[in-house]
Order: C-alpha cells, then structure tokens, then sequence
C-alpha cells in the first residue's frame, strides 16, 4: 500500500486541544474561576455554606489546585496509552501536563489555560464532587470535548474523557498524588539545534525494504524518505522498481503544514489535525545510519536506513481526481467520472493527493488511463497556483480526445511553465452526459 506520512490517531493529551469559547461559556468560567480564587476567610459567610468545623466546603477544582497527580500508564490502560508517565500540575490558572518515558525521558510539557481567553479551556460545573473541564474540537465554539475529574480518595482522582454528545464513548484513567516536583516542567520540546533529530534528518533520504510480514497494513514495496527543511517527501517504487508514490507533507507552522510537537536530540514528533483527529508519528535514531518511526497506538515500529543515491521517482507525481465541484459527479467504486448537463460549466474534479507544489520549468506531461461507453470524449488538465480564488498563474492543457470501450494509455504534453509553481491540479470533462473511465493518473516533471 501507499505509505501514509502520518498514520496514527495518537492524542498527546486529551486536555491538548485549542479552545474559542463562547460568551455564555466564558462568563460562567469567570464566575466559577473567581469563586475558587475566593480566599475562605473572604467568602460567603452564611451559615448554610458552612461545614460543622467552620470551613467552606472545597470543590473539587479547589482541592486541586497546588497538587500534582501521576498517572502510570501502559499500552493495555486504553486504545491510545502506552508505556509513559503522565504528570498533571494543577493550579488556578490551569493544568500543566509533563510527561516522560519509563526511564525518564522527557516527552510531554503542555500548559492548558482555563478562564476566558480564546484558548482557554471552560469550566461548566465545580461541585465538591465534580469537575467538568470542555474544550473545542473544531473551531467553532461549541465546546464539544469534555472530561471530568472526580475523587476516588484522598490520593486519587478519576479522569472520564468524552464527546458531550455521545458520554458513553468515554475514556477512563486515574491518577495518584505525587508528592515530589514533577519532572520537565521547564524542558522545551522544541530545540532546533543542530543536534537535534529534525536537523539531522534535513537532506538527506532513508530507506525501507517492506515486506508484507513487518507489519499489518505492509506490502512488497520500497519507500524512500527524502528530508529536508521545508518537510517529508515520500517516493515509493514496487519491488521491480515501478514508480508508485510521491506525496510531500510540509512541516512548520503554515496552513496544511505538520506541525513539529517535540524536536531535541533523541526525538521528533510531528503531527497534523485537531483533537480528537490529530495523527502524531515519532522519529529517532538507531544508528547514525538508521531511524526508527514508531506508531505506539498501534504498536507498529519500521526501521529505514541511510540511502545515499538518488533517490527515485521523485519527478513523477500521482493525483487522486475525487474531489468533487460544483455539479461533477465521481464512483470511486468504479472509477468512473462525468459533466453532467445540469452541472455548472466550470464544474471539475479536483486532486486530493499531497502532490503540491508542482513546477515545470522544463515542462512535463499527464499520462492516464481511459475508456469510454462509446461515445468520444473530451478532457483536459488545469494547473493553477492556488485553489480558488487566488488561481493566477494557471495553465490549462489541450484537449484530449478519450475514444473506444477498451481502456488505452493518453498522454497530454506540458510546455516550460518558467518559474511558476502550482497548488492546484484539476481534471476536466469537456463532453456533457458522458461516463468516462479513467485510473493511473500521472504527473511527470521534465
């Protein structure tokens, strides 16, 4: 199979999770922050409130607060734990979660702020029993993401994570008083030294001989990683050496760009989407020769070594033209595309594959696939240097003319397009009402 850049759901906190909260949501946080931040001797007096010593009753957020708890973990705790050790730093401001290996690597330091900030997480309920902490999943502020935290003992507290509408999907972990400092709570997860594995990997390309007995989803194929500043590209070949992958994931900090999470000397995490759909992988040094990529939530691990020749494939890009607009219509299940007449006239399918940016200095070409039901039909390809609405400079190529039921090789030449790089690739459909066959698309730099 194509082997994907970023495999894994691998959450590095459920509480990791960037939050725009609502009015309603921020003013009953404040009111609830502002109540936990009430010194005993300067709040509400009222008998009724009192417990028999004299003391205000303690919520559960307030019996929190200067406390750290250590959660143990172990691959066999949930579907996304592993061997880790999680430390959770509570204070009015919000939770600091470290982390590190068994043996005390560091791995983890986040920082979740609660009040009424845009990033902030909300508190909805603080009871002396229990403590609902949500956040937002998708930007759009309905704080869809919850969990609460409960005391088992004096010793112990109960983390129950879940989608609010649907609680029974829940995820459960507990944690235990720690009395020490926590660990890492001042280790930076992004060094970009030159000793750091990020810098290490930058130009050069490593290889993998898989084999379909490594791992469960592995095929008899070759995969090449080409690192360099900008990103990852992934070149993969079948065993006899037919081109059959070439995807580019950018990394830094840009739209659509994998975001680094922990970059020192022993390790690098990049991963990419928003909780609860964020995909992490992690990449470190066996050798000077070999790097390791672990997926822990499946526990899958591949190695790949120091490739120093050119690697290969690296001028042949492969679209996926299921993307859908404005009338088109695509059967993925049998490969089939068409312009209906009741479509707009700029309807199309776009490329959904990690191809971009394409250039052709030298020129290229588009090689496909295609059949018909009968009737001749007309395509052609458009290049343009973003999606819509920012498109210029665009390229549309010629026409070319798809004829026969059985399925024949086409080929569609791409002059010198100088300097202009492109981020968008479209197929269109000339001939309306038509259902045309077509697979093995490829992009071919001169």
């Amino acid at each position: 199979m194509k082997k994907p850049l970023i495999l894994i759901l691998l959450p590095l906190f459920i509480l990791s999770i960037a939050v725009s909260c609502s009015a309603d949501d921020n003013d009953q946080t404040q009111e609830l922050i502002n109540d936990n931040s009430t010194d005993n001797g300067g709040g509400n007096t009222d008998d009724n409130d009192n417990s028999d010593d004299g003391n205000v009753s303690s919520t559960v957020f307030e019996r929190l607060v200067g406390n750290t708890f250590r959660q143990i973990e172990e691959p066999g705790d949930c579907a996304t734990c592993q061997d880790e050790i999680n430390y959770y730093v509570f204070s009015n401001d919000g939770i600091q979660v470290t982390g590190t290996t068994p043996d005390g690597v560091c791995e983890q330091n986040d920082f979740e702020q609660l009040g009424t900030c845009e990033d902030c997480l909300v508190i909805t309920q603080d009871t002396e029993e229990q403590l609902t902490i949500c956040g937002d999943s998708n930007g759009d502020g309905s704080n869809d993401i919850c969990q609460t935290i409960t005391f088992l003992s004096e010793i112990e507290i109960q983390f129950n994570f879940y989608p609010k509408e649907n609680p029974e999907s829940n995820i459960i972990w507990t944690a235990q008083l720690f009395e020490d400092e926590a660990p890492c709570t001042d280790w930076d997860p992004i060094d970009n030294g030159e000793n750091s594995v990020f810098s290490r990997l930058q130009g050069n390309t490593y290889r993998q001989i898989e084999s379909v007995n490594d791992c469960g989803t592995c095929e008899d194929e070759i995969n090449y990683y080409i690192f360099s500043e900008e990103g990852l590209r992934i070149t993969g070949t079948t065993l006899d050496g037919t081109c059959e992958q070439n995807d580019f994931q950018p990394i830094g900090d840009c739209d659509g760009c994998a975001e680094i999470e922990i970059n020192t000397e022993d390790l690098f995490t990049v991963c990419v989407g928003t909780f609860p759909f964020r995909l992490c992988q992690t990449i470190t040094f066996v050798s000077e020769s070999e790097i390791q990529f672990d997926f822990p939530a499946f526990n899958q691990t591949w190695t790949a070594q120091l490739f120093t020749e050119s690697p290969p494939c690296t001028d042949s890009f492969f679209p996926v033209y299921d993307g859908v607009f404005d009338g088109s219509v695509y059967d993925e299940d049998n490969g089939t595309f068409e312009f209906p007449s009741t479509a707009q006239s700029w309807a199309g399918f776009s490329n959904t594959a990690e191809i971009y940016p394409l250039s052709f200095p030298n020129g290229g070409k588009v090689t496909f696939t295609g059949a018909t039901a009968g009737a001749d039909i007309d395509v052609y390809f458009r290049f343009e240097a973003n999606p819509y609405t920012d498109t210029e400079p665009s390229y549309d190529s010629a026409n070319v003319t798809v004829t026969g039921t059985e399925a024949a090789e086409y080929t569609v030449e791409i002059p010198s397009q100088g300097s202009n790089t492109f981020n968008s690739a479209l197929f269109y459909l000339v001939t309306q009402d038509q259902v045309l066959t077509a697979s093995n698309f490829i992009i071919t730099v001169y």
